[in-house]
């Protein structure tokens, strides 16, 4: 018994060791302050943003600007063998949005299918949500993806009490990619991000 339950924890460390691992090795989704390569046969962007909003409560007990949390949004690479990304060599990017700040990224990527898989309040583990957005890259073009407007409650909870959807804010989000990668947002085409339940054949 004693071994057993001495395997178990083993096991267990284990996994968290290698999941601690996997979010170490996670780049950063908004690449906007690189100097992007030309795109070559493997290669395409995706350009979007992510607004998150708290949910105004009854009492307006609202922080202040410098008071707003940050959330972590986790994309990893969807492969058909892999629709989860849990394959360590899956690429892993982590985007950071304070709330009430939209943030915009442009992102060089490989050809394929990414999964915006869940949202989580930066150091909190349990809070945010699964959020199972799919897109997808294609050699030699840029895609606008969209806008993912995300609500949360203004207090910290767990499940399902958050709200989200893609928009289209591209004119805005083009503009202000412009003023350093003009000629990659003049290419742009959309291609928003969608559920991945609702792209199930």
């Amino acid at each position: 018994m004693n071994m057993r339950r001495w395997s178990h924890r083993s096991h267990l460390s284990i996994v968290m060791s290698i999941a601690l691992s996997l979010v170490a090795c996670a780049k950063s989704f908004d690449m906007s302050g690189d100097r992007l390569t030309p795109l070559g046969p493997e290669w395409g962007v995706v350009i979007g943003s992510v607004l998150v909003k708290q949910a105004k409560l009854a009492d307006k007990s609202m922080k202040s600007d410098a008071d707003m949390p940050t959330y972590e949004f986790d994309i990893v690479q969807s492969q058909p063998g892999d629709p989860e990304g849990e394959s360590p060599y899956a690429e892993r990017y982590q985007l950071q949005a304070k709330v009430g700040e939209e943030r915009m990224f442009i992102s060089r990527l490989r050809t394929g299918r990414y999964l915006v898989k869940n949202f989580a309040k930066e150091g909190i583990t349990g809070t945010g949500g699964d959020l199972e957005l799919i897109f997808d890259t294609m050699a030699g073009e840029v895609r606008y993806i969209g806008r993912l407007l995300v609500e949360v409650p203004q207090r910290v909870s767990r499940g399902k009490e958050y709200r989200f959807i893609v928009e289209n804010a591209r004119e805005g989000t083009l503009r202000k990619m412009s003023d350093r990668h003009a000629e990659l947002a003049a290419q742009a085409v959309d291609a928003p991000m969608r559920s991945r339940e609702s792209s199930a054949p």
